[in-house]
């Protein structure tokens, strides 16, 4: 579901990165909380498999692939301090 549809529907972003192992480890803490999330990502490369990567030429490719996490917009709080790691601290 794109980010527009996520947002009409009540759900706001909690995580934006390009970073796929902060994504990952961002989700599993989401997850393992049991805060419902909804995810969304977008390749901004412009290789593509039939051209490779010859128009691509300068691209960062640490920056290729953006990474969303959406949550409820009641569970936001929590899930930042569940992303924060002090949720069990309260």
């Amino acid at each position: 579901m794109s980010p527009i549809l996520l947002t009409l529907f009540g759900w706001v972003e909690a995580v934006c990165t390009f970073d796929a192992a902060q994504y990952g480890a961002a989700l599993q803490t989401l997850q393992k909380e049991g805060i419902p999330c909804r995810t969304h990502t977008v390749n901004m490369s412009s290789a593509s498999r039939r051209t490779g990567t010859a128009f691509a030429v300068g691209e960062r490719t640490d920056r290729s692939i953006e990474y969303q996490i959406f949550v409820k917009k009641a569970d936001l709080p929590k899930a930042q301090l569940a992303l924060q790691g002090r949720l069990h601290n309260l």
